[in-house]
């Protein structure tokens, strides 16, 4: 099963990116992490046991700022790492700065997406890395309305709003 690891340490934020998933059409299950600690101990255990334990996430959505070990700091201690290297990773934040991405992606990020993560940026990943993921049929044609447009009477569109 192509797992998701998502690593946020606000609930409220976690909450969005799973609702984006779902609306964007991912079907993969995601195992939530609260920090950067607890990222690395899980990814930790998985490179021991990967002879017989379970499969290593396919995406990894990080949030830059964490608690203790940042998100920058995650993505650092994941260089040199061959059993995941196969990993998306995604990384999120409310840093915009060009300084913050550029260090993102020079520390092995594939993608930047800035908070709030909305269902119609996920949708853009899905279709730029389509092997990583998993799809709701029901879900996986299902046009996303632009943020500032409904496109059904119920004014939601499917859209993520705080």
């Amino acid at each position: 099963m192509k797992e998701i690891l998502l690593v946020e340490d606000l609930d409220s934020d976690a909450e969005l990116i799973q609702t984006a998933l779902k609306a964007a059409g991912a079907a993969n299950p995601v195992r939530r992490l609260l920090n950067g600690e607890q990222a690395m101990a899980y990814l930790s255990q998985l490179e021991e046991t990967a002879a017989i334990g379970p499969p290593f996430p396919s995406i990894l959505l990080l949030d830059l700022k964490l608690p203790g070990i940042s998100g920058f700091d995650v993505l650092e201690r994941l260089r040199g790492r061959p059993a995941l290297a196969r990993m998306l990773r995604i990384v999120f934040s409310q840093f915009g700065d060009s300084n913050s991405i550029r260090r993102a992606y020079s520390l092995g990020a594939h993608s930047f997406l800035s908070k709030p993560v909305r269902a119609a940026d996920l949708r853009g990943l899905i279709e730029m890395f389509p092997g990583y993921w998993m799809f709701d049929v029901s879900l996986k044609n299902t046009p996303i309305a632009p943020p500032d447009l409904p496109s059904d009477s119920k004014g939601d569109g499917g859209r993520l709003t705080p």
